[in-house]
């Protein structure tokens, strides 16, 4: 087994135990059965990422993950359970991308430079979760507005780079 297929297995358990225990702990057994559920289809689609099954499936991990903070689950749980099925849902597209090319030196790097950047992503985007669970700051609508509007901007720019940059 692959680096990326172990990884999307663990990436997949850590989501579905994540939602299920969430809605477990609330007490909310249907949401954690329906969590459970979603095992199947993530091996479905794991098999035919051609399909929109891949995406069907990260939209309802995330929309339990929605539902539960919105009944009360563990936040916590629930964020995490989300952010491991992006990542489960990228890695399935990683793994189709590189089908069976991973026996080259280039195609190994390249997958070890996505699954790091994968990881740092995921990471940042759980630290920045995490303290903002804690740090409360309160910004007026207009600052927020211009932020936004800022880094729509920065993201347009950087877009526009890479796609003129030659591979």
């Amino acid at each position: 087994m692959s680096f990326r297929k172990a990884y999307f297995v663990i990436c997949l358990m850590i989501s579905l135990l994540c939602l299920a225990a969430g809605y477990g702990i609330a007490g909310y057994w249907v949401g954690a059965a329906l969590a459970l559920l979603m095992a199947p289809a993530w091996w479905l689609a794991q098999k035919d990422p051609a399909s929109r099954l891949p995406t069907v499936c990260l939209s309802v991990s995330v929309g339990l993950a929605v539902v539960g903070r919105l009944i009360g689950c563990s936040p916590a749980l629930m964020i995490l359970g989300s952010a491991a099925a992006l990542a489960a849902w990228d890695l399935i597209f990683l793994d189709s991308a590189l089908g069976n090319h991973s026996s080259g030196e280039p195609t190994r790097r390249y997958e070890n430079r996505h699954l790091g950047s994968l990881l740092m992503v995921l990471g940042l985007a759980l630290l920045a979760i995490v303290l903002g669970r804690f740090v409360t700051i309160q910004i007026p609508f207009i600052v927020l507005l211009l932020s936004l509007a800022f880094i729509l901007f920065a993201l347009d720019r950087v877009w526009s780079y890479i796609k003129k940059r030659p591979m």
